[in-house]
């Protein structure tokens, strides 16, 4: 990716289809021709103007115009936005028009937001956040995705990084003088430095990780035998009849699947075949599914009916579930059909387990609220953005280093090096955008005309 890039890219930046209006987007040094051509007017940037859209003289459209000068634009580069009616006849029109100006071509996905980032419109978090803002699937991810673009995120970083740096410049001054008094003072300055972004690295690579859950849907595969509540329990998180709930063993025989929004956080449940031993060919390929829908999984809710016990066939399953999915919920349900005496005994010899009512709805928050935890721990897969887990994983890396620092004076050249590393580890989220196959992983998740 280059940034002496000269081409001038155009793109339909509003759904393709028909509607009411459609915008056109243009970006590069191309602009300017492109106005003098098509509407030979000299505009204010910023200014929205009415004209028609010509070809030969001849009227294409009445369009709104609207001007962006560089560097004071989206793209830092000179741009142009053409509102026109939509509809794909037009706007592919206009576009095709504006193409045989010599320097023009389509716009890549993502390449305005990458040209942005190359022009240091914003940083490669801030990049990510908008793909992010796009893919929000919840209220509370676009929320999250709208604060991480404001770039207070990134300028906390740089803040961290100032601090680790003004460490490193006040060790290698204190390599160079031996006055003890000076010596002193200055260990107590490095320390001060050091406590007061301790604390902040780790608040943002934990607020980092636990964004991370609402930009993607995780995957939760819900695996047990006949009847022990499986549709029961997605049609409870979903509020409403997404599987078939029937007394009849057997009948759910292939994958359900449902994204339902857990408290902002976006899960995708499956409901599964019932595991059990059987001749049935339908119900084997079912079990089948089940277990491959289990290895995808993020985490596995294995229910069990709490009245009939934990038997030979059940530990079989999780057995086998373990070569699987080492990720494993394991949930009682029907709580409400055994004698409470009897069910606190089983309690105090499980206390691994969660005990449910799915009918009732007897801890029901409560386990959705240990799915939420369970995923912010043990979930490994990244969203669009393929950084925001690995952010946090640089982040936490520096903490690590930073805390583990022995501060005194005969360790100074080995404490000078150890802040070397943490800040390599922090340049790598501010500066992570200076590999190539990084930018194409970032950008190509971006929709074209953004």
């Amino acid at each position: 990716m280059n940034n002496n890039n000269i081409d001038t890219i155009i793109s339909i930046a509003t759904p393709m289809g028909t509607g009411a209006m459609s915008i056109i987007r243009c970006s590069g040094k191309k602009v300017l021709k492109i106005i003098d051509i098509f509407f030979n007017k000299k505009m204010s940037p910023r200014h929205a103007y009415y004209l028609n859209f010509k070809k030969n003289e001849k009227v294409i459209d009445d369009v709104i115009a609207i001007y962006y000068a560089s560097p004071q634009s989206f793209t830092g580069e000179d741009m142009l936005e053409v509102m026109c009616h939509g509809g794909p006849v037009m706007y592919q029109l206009i576009i095709n028009e504006i193409l045989k100006v010599k320097g023009c071509r389509l716009a890549k996905a993502g390449e305005y937001s990458e040209r942005a980032f190359l022009n240091n419109k914003m940083s490669i978090l801030q990049a990510e956040s908008i793909c992010a803002l796009i893919n929000a699937k919840t209220e509370e991810a676009a929320i999250a995705a709208r604060e991480s673009l404001s770039g207070k995120i990134s300028q906390d970083i740089v803040k961290i990084d100032d601090v680790i740096l003004k460490a490193r410049i006040q060790v290698e001054a204190l390599l160079d003088f031996s006055e003890e008094d000076i010596e002193t003072e200055g260990l107590k300055s490095i320390e001060v430095h050091l406590n007061s972004c301790k604390k902040e690295i780790l608040y943002i690579a934990n607020k980092l990780e636990k964004n991370r859950l609402l930009f993607e849907a995780s995957k939760v595969a819900v695996i047990g035998k006949p009847n022990t509540g499986k549709s029961s329990l997605i049609n409870y998180f979903a509020e409403e009849d997404v599987s078939i709930v029937n007394i009849e063993a057997g009948t759910t025989r292939d994958v359900i699947s449902k994204m339902i929004n857990f408290n902002g956080v976006p899960i995708t449940v499956f409901d599964t075949a019932g595991i059990r031993e059987t001749d049935d060919l339908i119900e084997k390929e079912g079990k089948e599914k089940a277990f491959k829908q289990a290895t995808a999984a993020n985490l596995v809710v294995y229910l069990y009916d709490v009245k009939a016990g934990v038997d030979n066939e059940d530990a079989t399953i999780l057995k086998n579930l373990k070569t699987t999915n080492a990720n494993i919920m394991v949930v009682a349900n029907k709580i409400d059909l055994i004698d409470k005496t009897k069910l606190d005994v089983v309690k105090a010899d499980n206390p691994e387990i969660l005990f449910v009512s799915i009918k009732q709805g007897l801890n029901m928050d409560l386990l959705k609220f240990e799915i939420i935890e369970n995923l912010e721990k043990y979930t490994q897969n990244s969203s669009p953005g393929v950084y925001k887990l690995e952010n946090a994983r640089y982040l936490k890396k520096a903490y690590e280093i930073i805390n583990k620092i022995n501060l005194n004076l005969g360790e100074l050249e080995i404490v000078a090096e150890d802040l070397k590393k943490a800040q390599e580890n922090i340049s790598k989220v501010l500066d992570n955008g200076n590999d190539e196959r990084v930018l194409s992983g970032i950008f190509s998740n971006f929709c074209i005309g953004k």
